[in-house]
């Protein structure tokens, strides 16, 4: 049916930041009714008042994608209304690659066309949102949002104002279906009131991590505006809302009498919520809507309380870093990452059983277009900047896929992907190593670590990295496995043995028997030496994981990421002899956040002190103890 539909927007200057406003009448007998949509850049959909649906999948423009919504249990008898609120953000971050502000939508009953989006679909922009704010919360996020409800009125009912036709958007978008469920939105999680102060300050916790729409039940004598803080602790005796540039609030404005406000557009991720208002009011509901990925948890249970303490918590952490993508904190960012979801995958494997979601999201990054032909440093984002080492983890994932779900279609599709990154890598190459990348848009990451970390946004000298090298080892061994499954031929089998000869011969130090970071950087660290036992550059991997596992602090530790090449390293090397280490060190590394209350797995052991006060403590990558209680608890 969107064939027949057209791209719309309001009659009115576009703008970032933007909210746009679209109403239909419809009559409804007894027949499924459904609609077709896609916009740029979300959407919420109300049939007779009542939230339908929302969410639109984060997209590029040459990779649009619509939703088939069905509207059958909200239609009543007789005449019905449709209102579909739009938010065009306007300004790139990173899961948003900008497009042009419109919507596209095709309204049916049963197999027939009721109504497609035409310049005859009445349209305002939003009284009640602030537009044009562009206030960020992070620089990765996006937007906020800012809503004044004294400027409300029944449009959603067909009684609004100002409205007028539709203006028509000139643009070809080849369409999409969703390639994953949508979100389920449940009921409202019911917080704990821990804190008040003279009916205008208010502090709740909603018991566990969270993520989810802003839902509001408040009443006030007067207008006024309200504070709305989220995060993920109170360390400070309150919110840390505001951190250096970063701000995790929104701003209601309330009228006099009640106010029952729900925004379903931005998630907000997070424990508690607290509430600065300017005068006395009551609060009858301030939470979340939870918003979750549908999803089959495969039964697993621990013979230890502890274990299974960690392996349930890794599993929720899971689940709540998957939305429309996988993301790295529900918090903060909401990004999808190649390094991080790779890490998210593997565990998805064993814990949902599910292969849906993660070929939608290799798909997805795949439809990524970089001039220097590497992965953005998120997808989908038009941000320059790229951390090279992602590009590779890239292969990785691909593989685990193919192998795990049988599936040969989704690395038959990337491969000319998988080829262009690897002709990127390849072109790089000086006597047998890639050195970095040197561009201010090439941030040279490797974990959180002390000279592992690289430099944002800078430019830097030429250097070559063991990670890098072996990375790209692993990637090239990846992409021959790729190959054999696919029937394709592949010669990298002497490119795999020079570069594993040349890192040998760069990075081995004989006196010290471990590899060195770097040509400029002779400290040892374990996801170094690691990488080298995995990609058979090591020598005698034995002897090398023997001085890995008994790092009593001489090398730079390996960080929450990272741990699991330590883990992989080791258990290449004698499997029966460091099983028992691994599962121990999981062990007691995460029981020290358990032992802190933590419902989530943190980005790093430091929790929310790292990263200059901005440490997430819910992050995708942390969730790794899933893999191993499975492969490891035979």
């Amino acid at each position: 049916m969107l064939e027949r539909a057209q791209w719309i927007w309001p009659d009115a200057p576009v703008q970032a930041d933007q909210y746009a406003e679209f109403y239909l009448p419809f009559s409804f007998s007894d027949r499924p009714v459904s609609l077709q949509i896609s916009a740029d850049s979300n959407y919420a959909v109300y049939v007779n008042g009542t939230l339908a649906d929302s969410g639109q999948y984060p997209d590029f423009p040459w990779y649009k994608i619509y939703d088939q919504l069905d509207l059958t249990p909200f239609c009543r008898q007789g005449e019905n209304h449709l209102a579909i609120l739009v938010w065009h953000y306007g300004k790139s971050n990173m899961s948003y690659y900008p497009g042009k502000a419109g919507l596209l939508f095709a309204l049916s009953e049963a197999e027939k066309l009721l109504c497609a989006s035409s310049p005859a679909i009445l349209s305002r922009i939003s009284p009640a949102y602030e537009n044009g704010r562009c206030k960020n919360i992070t620089s990765q996020l996006g937007f906020g949002y800012a809503y004044d409800l004294n400027k409300e009125d029944e449009w959603m009912m067909g009684k609004g104002e100002g409205f007028k036709n539709s203006v028509f958007v000139e643009q070809s978008l080849p369409l999409f279906s969703r390639p994953v469920k949508k979100i389920l939105i449940g009921d409202p999680i019911v917080p704990a009131l821990i804190k008040e102060e003279k009916a205008t300050h208010f502090l709740y916790d909603l018991g566990r991590e969270e993520a989810g729409y802003l839902t509001l039940d408040m009443v006030s004598s007067v207008q006024q505006k309200v504070h709305i803080m989220y995060g993920e602790h109170i360390l400070d005796g309150g919110v840390r809302a505001v951190i250096g540039s970063r701000d995790f609030s929104v701003d209601i404005t309330l009228r006099p009498g009640e106010n029952i406000y729900t925004n379903p557009l931005r998630r907000l991720g997070g424990r508690y919520l607290e509430v600065e208002a300017e005068a006395p009011l009551e609060i009858r509901k301030c939470t979340l809507l939870p918003t979750l990925y549908p999803l089959h948890f495969v039964p697993f249970s621990l013979p230890d309380p502890l274990d299974q303490k960690i392996y349930d918590a890794a599993v929720r952490t899971l689940h709540l870093c998957m939305h429309d993508h996988y993301e790295d904190t529900p918090w903060r960012e909401q990004a999808l990452y190649a390094m991080d979801s790779r890490n998210q995958i593997l565990c998805g494997y064993y814990a949902f059983g599910e292969y849906q979601f993660p070929r939608a999201n290799l798909l997805l990054m795949s439809k990524d277009d970089r001039k220097d032909g590497l992965l953005s440093i998120c997808t989908p984002s038009a941000d320059d900047l790229t951390i090279p080492s992602f590009s590779l983890h890239y292969f990785t994932e691909v593989w685990e896929y193919t192998k795990y779900s049988g599936d040969l279609t989704l690395a038959e599709e990337v491969y000319p992907k998988l080829e262009a990154v690897l002709r990127t890598f390849t072109d790089h190459m000086e006597n047998d190593l890639v050195p970095i990348f040197t561009q201010p848009c090439h941030w040279n990451f490797y974990e959180w670590a002390p000279g592992l970390e690289g430099s944002l946004r800078k430019a830097e000298g030429k250097r070559v990295d063991c990670a890098l090298n072996c990375l790209l080892s692993l990637a090239l061994q990846s992409m021959e496995k790729i190959s054999q499954a696919l029937g394709k031929e592949n010669h990298d089998q002497s490119l795999i043995a020079s570069l594993n000869a040349a890192i040998r011969k760069a990075f081995y130090d004989e006196s010290r028997a471990l590899f060195v970071n770097s040509t400029e950087d002779d400290r040892a660290s374990e996801l170094v030496n690691a990488l080298a036992i995995l990609c058979g550059a090591a020598p005698d991997e034995k002897k090398l994981a023997e001085k890995l596992q008994k790092n009593q602090g001489e090398w730079t530790k390996a960080t929450l990421s990272m741990m699991c090449f330590k883990y992989d390293a080791l258990l290449k090397a004698d499997r029966e002899h460091y099983k028992a280490y691994v599962l121990q060190n999981i062990q007691e590394t995460y029981e020290k956040m358990l032992d802190q209350g933590t419902t989530s797995f943190w980005e790093t052991e430091k929790g929310a002190d790292d990263f200059s006060l901005a440490g997430s403590l819910c992050h995708g990558w942390s969730a790794m103890p899933v893999y191993y209680y499975h492969i490891l608890k035979d």
